[in-house]
């Protein structure tokens, strides 16, 4: 895994994928402040606190330039998943599985 804290004020989207992109093996996780992982058996992942965890995993992209990239030049990377979980949602690293809590329908 590839951890970033402080992720979502700092805006470091780009830092993150572009780690992934380099490393395709490895799953990238952005902390956001007051949010944290915490993880059991070295796989099973739950997100605690009030911000949110973005899970980057590359296993399924389908093209990816960092090979050929020259300094200053975008990166370009198609089929990355992204998911934005938050407090009490889970993340199983080793089948890269999702579990999130129920959805609350509002009373608006």
């Amino acid at each position: 895994m590839i951890i970033d804290t402080h992720f979502i004020q700092r805006g470091r989207f780009g830092r993150l994928s572009e780690a992934v992109a380099r490393f395709p093996h490895r799953i990238g996780i952005g902390l956001a402040e007051d949010t944290g992982l915490i993880i059991k058996e070295g796989k099973l992942c739950e997100v605690i606190g009030s911000g949110m965890v973005i899970v980057f995993d590359p296993g399924k992209l389908t093209h990816n330039n960092i090979a050929i990239l020259k300094d200053t030049t975008p990166l370009t990377m198609t089929n990355l998943i992204v998911h934005v979980l938050s407090a009490g949602d889970r993340y199983d690293i080793e089948s890269r599985s999702v579990k999130v809590l129920p959805a609350v329908k509002s009373s608006l």
